[in-house]
């Protein structure tokens, strides 16, 4: 079976044939068009618990013992953009930083505003 040469197409003669006779602002709307799309798919996310497209503020309770504890570490980690990523939000660094021995709850921090920044924090509790 032979293919007829008009289902072929040349990626690069298609775009530079398409985009030549367009004017400025319709090369600039197809431009945003495609940034716009790679951020959406780019976002920054925390991604623990539910996930708020365009703002998520939530705590959430990974482990509880019943014990009270006099001490807090926070641990944080940020994305910008989903493209950078930056920082430690290990329960060690949280527990660290509390100047802990022993942990009695663990709790997750989540906040995320249009995607651009997000911020993942880890809290513990002890003494």
């Amino acid at each position: 079976m032979m293919i007829s040469s008009s289902y072929k197409t040349n990626s690069q003669k298609f775009w530079t044939k398409n985009l030549k006779n367009k004017s400025t602002e319709e090369r600039i709307f197809v431009l945003i068009l495609i940034l716009c799309s790679f951020f959406s798919l780019t976002c920054a996310s925390s991604g623990f618990g539910t996930q708020g497209l365009l703002y998520e503020d939530q705590r959430i309770g990974m482990m509880e013992t019943g014990l009270s504890g006099s001490k807090e570490g926070i641990a944080c980690a940020k994305s910008y953009l989903g493209l950078l990523a930056l920082g430690d939000a290990s329960v060690e660094t949280s527990q660290k930083n509390g100047n802990m021995r022993e942990i009695t709850s663990i709790e997750l921090e989540s906040y995320n505003f249009l995607g651009i920044y997000a911020k993942l924090c880890t809290i513990t509790k002890g003494n």
